[in-house]
């Protein structure tokens, strides 16, 4: 059996390599986490601060296709929103007769831009159609006539306002806007808006006052009764396109 002996000098070099190894090791770990810091991920090899934008540039991805979506839906919402006012007119005005020009744009069309040039407000539009099934009754009272539209503009003097569902919506509007706001358009306004001279718009608003003889107060639980019902009405619908 061999044996070995280790003099003075020779037990102090192996303590000292032992040592100076042992903190190198220790600097080579210590630089390797105080420099940036490399990561393997798919078989690429990617920095942390590499790591760090991509995880910012998911988050922001994530937040746009959210904002997109809300967007879309909003989008959905209007336009249903449009679509039951066009059906309320329908249904209250289905027994008079139109006979609109080329000239005439759609029901639809016209609805929805009014509603974006007026930047008609949610509870505005809500008191307008309440108002228009409120007067329900009394246009059903009336006699059908036949009534021509012959453009955008102008209506034929001989017929009677209170037979037009487009003419109808517009001073509900206009009246529902009054009564809500202490800041609204005027007449002038309104004539820029919808394209009708000033005085129609004078006239339609005194005939839909005369229909619902000046009484535009509608109780709380009955406008959130009316609010519900719509809101119920428009968004699963809205949700499905």
């Amino acid at each position: 059996m061999s044996s070995y002996v280790f003099n003075n000098d020779q037990l102090k070099d192996a303590i000292n390599f032992s040592v100076n190894n042992t903190c190198n090791i220790q600097d080579d770990i210590l630089r390797m986490m105080t420099n940036n810091i490399q990561l393997t991920q798919n078989g690429n090899v990617i920095s942390a601060t590499d790591n760090q934008e991509k995880i910012q540039i998911e988050k922001e991805q994530e937040s746009a296709d959210q904002q997109n979506q809300q967007n879309q839906r909003k989008i959905a919402i209007i336009e249903n929103l449009v679509d039951t006012t066009a059906l309320i007119i329908d249904v209250i005005w289905k027994k008079f007769s139109l006979k609109l020009n080329t000239q005439v744009i759609s029901l639809r069309l016209f609805i929805k831009e009014v509603l974006r040039r007026s930047r008609t407000s949610w509870t505005t539009l809500e008191t307008a159609l309440f108002y228009l099934l409120r007067i329900k009754l009394q246009i059903a009272a009336l006699q059908p006539e036949s009534m021509t539209i012959e453009s955008t503009t102008t209506i034929n003097e001989k017929g009677d306002p209170a037979t037009c569902g487009r003419r109808m919506f517009l001073a509900s509007l206009i009246i529902a806007s009054k009564y809500l706001q202490d800041c609204n358009y005027s007449n002038s306004a309104w004539s820029k808006i919808s394209g009708l001279p000033i005085q129609d718009i004078n006239a339609i608003e005194r005939r839909f006052l005369n229909l619902i003889n000046y009484n535009l107060f509608i109780k709380d639980h009955i406008f959130k009764n009316w609010s519900h019902y719509l809101r119920l009405h428009i968004c699963p619908i809205s949700e499905m396109k």
